[in-house]
């Protein structure tokens, strides 16, 4: 199958031109680390209410007396471990293995382990620097909340193989691992393509572990997988409808993610209140945290004091940037 794009003509849609779209000769695995670095959220189902804050990468495990080097390790909303391997070409079978070993080594790691790997990843990061990590996951995951929360870090370990073809029998020991050994590993395939006039598309699919992670949710209420979003509406539509509902559509009207969460929770018991706070943070043009949130971004809220929300205006409200900062 092929991939265009259509070019315009003097923005005329009637006269565009199909160009082709071709992959492109670049350092794909280093070049696409970068990607995934600064878009945490490709590496989680696209309907994901979340994000991924990483802490570490190329970090130096220890796996008996071998360094290992795994690409990408993070925190999940959960305060789960995520560990990314991502291989350029077909996989080769040894990255089960490979995924595995930095399994076992970061089920080891401690509070104090994953904060110094934290630190040392945000050591030059002028806002973060100097942060625990449990600051820094406040910040991330609830920078509203006015609540105590007690995170429990590491209990569990996510893994990803990202690559731009998964072999069958990286899939086929994978699926084994999941489905006998409840083992949460996912692959993810990637493509990277060129147009003429130098624009790259990305092109995800996801191969293994994301329809059997929904499944899970389905039929069981109480497992630690039952962390995603199940219903067939967007989990974005359902806020920024109720958003709505609560204002009244009225520019000043003030709303709380808190007054959404009770809203929503009657309709939808299994919504989480940290998911109604990320997705409005995501969305709110003015908060500084929206920057760990940059994959599809909407400019719908204003915030007006903590906790304290309104809807955008832009004529008002002037323009800002995807990481919250006032454009001049």
């Amino acid at each position: 199958m092929g991939l265009y794009k259509l070019r315009k003509v003097n923005e005329d849609k009637e006269s565009g031109i199909l160009e082709k779209v071709k992959t492109d000769s670049i350092d794909y695995e280093k070049d696409f680390e970068n990607w995934l670095e600064n878009s945490p959220a490709v590496i989680l189902d696209d309907d994901s209410d979340s994000t991924v804050l990483w802490i570490g990468r190329q970090v130096n495990a220890t796996v008996g007396y071998v360094g290992k080097y795994p690409d990408l390790i993070g925190i999940d909303s959960n305060g789960n471990l995520v560990i990314v391997e991502l291989k350029k070409g077909k996989t080769p079978r040894e990255v089960v293995a490979q995924i595995l070993e930095y399994a076992s080594w970061g089920a080891e790691l401690n509070y104090e382990d994953l904060n110094t790997i934290t630190q040392s990843y945000y050591s030059t990061d002028k806002d973060l620097c100097g942060k625990t990590l449990e600051e820094i996951f406040k910040s991330v995951f609830l920078p509203e909340s006015e609540e105590e929360y007690n995170i429990q870090f590491n209990v569990k370990q996510k893994l990803f193989i990202v690559a731009e073809e998964i072999s069958p029998i990286v899939k086929q020991v994978a699926s084994h691992l999941r489905s006998k050994y409840k083992v949460d590993i996912c692959c993810m395939e990637y493509e990277v393509l060129k147009t003429q006039q130098g624009e790259f598309f990305i092109s995800t699919e996801k191969i293994l572990g994301y329809d059997e992670i929904r499944t899970t949710s389905t039929n069981t209420k109480n497992t630690s997988m039952n962390d995603r979003w199940n219903e067939p509406i967007k989990i974005k539509t359902v806020i920024s409808d109720a958003v709505i509902k609560i204002t009244g559509g009225k520019e000043n009207s003030i709303f709380t993610s808190g007054e959404v969460y009770s809203q929503l929770v009657k309709e939808y018991p299994e919504i989480k209140k940290n998911t109604v706070g990320c997705q409005i943070i995501q969305d709110c043009v003015n908060h500084t945290s929206r920057k760990h949130y940059p994959s599809g971004q909407r400019d719908l809220y204003f915030r007006v004091d903590k906790g304290k929300f309104k809807l955008y205006n832009p004529e008002v409200d002037g323009k800002w940037d995807w990481q919250g900062n006032k454009l001049d």
